[in-house]
């Protein structure tokens, strides 16, 4: 059984969402360049001393509520009995669950990165960590260091490719998960088909 958040948490996560919604919707209306750090405090009812507070610049402001989820998809992550892959695919799974909750949202912010490398940089850097971090978590419940880095560098790699097709079949609920499925499956016939050299 787990503990609750308490009320402090609670409005933490409230905030760091909120923040996250006002900064993609104004880069989607106003544009990226065009929009200010005082744009987005004002939109999410904070002063912009709060605003840093919580992020360090705009461009944070529209990541920070996935560190919430990387909560949830580690979480999902607990069963150690399996293999480490098939421990993170479990996380992923969550994670396309609470990606489906807003397909109209994840399709706009997919625009707006296509629109603005500076923020799909952004994206891939926390991407990494994310990679760094699952790493560190499996590693930290007994998983071999190689063993971890291939699990969670394969993990993040079928979400990138589900998720891209999921985006452009249109983001319609219930299909991600079948794009998972279908990622994962293929893995099997790419490993098949490289070729190991003799060292």
């Amino acid at each position: 059984m787990t503990d609750r958040p308490s009320t402090r948490e609670r409005r933490l996560v409230a905030t760091r969402r909120s923040l996250a919604e006002h900064a993609l919707r104004l880069f989607a209306e106003k544009g990226y360049e065009a929009t200010t750090v005082a744009d987005i405090a004002d939109a999410a009812d904070l002063s912009t001393r709060t605003f840093f507070r919580h992020v360090r610049d705009k461009d944070e402001a529209m990541f920070v509520a996935d560190e919430d989820v990387f909560d949830d998809v580690v979480a999902a992550a607990g069963d150690r009995s399996l293999p480490p892959l098939a421990r993170l695919l479990d996380g992923v799974r969550a994670l396309a669950a609470s990606a489906e909750k807003d397909p109209d949202v994840k399709c706009a912010r997919e625009r707006v990165l296509e629109e603005n490398p500076t923020l799909r940089a952004r994206e891939l850097a926390q991407q990494l960590r994310w990679q760094s971090r699952v790493e560190e978590f499996l590693v930290g419940q007994g998983t071999e260091q190689g063993a971890a880095s291939l699990a969670a560098g394969l993990a993040l790699t079928v979400w990138r490719e589900a998720y891209r097709r999921w985006i452009g079949d249109g983001a319609v609920v219930g299909t991600l998960g079948h794009h998972l499925d279908t990622v994962i499956g293929e893995l099997p016939g790419h490993v098949a088909g490289a070729r190991i050299h003799p060292g």
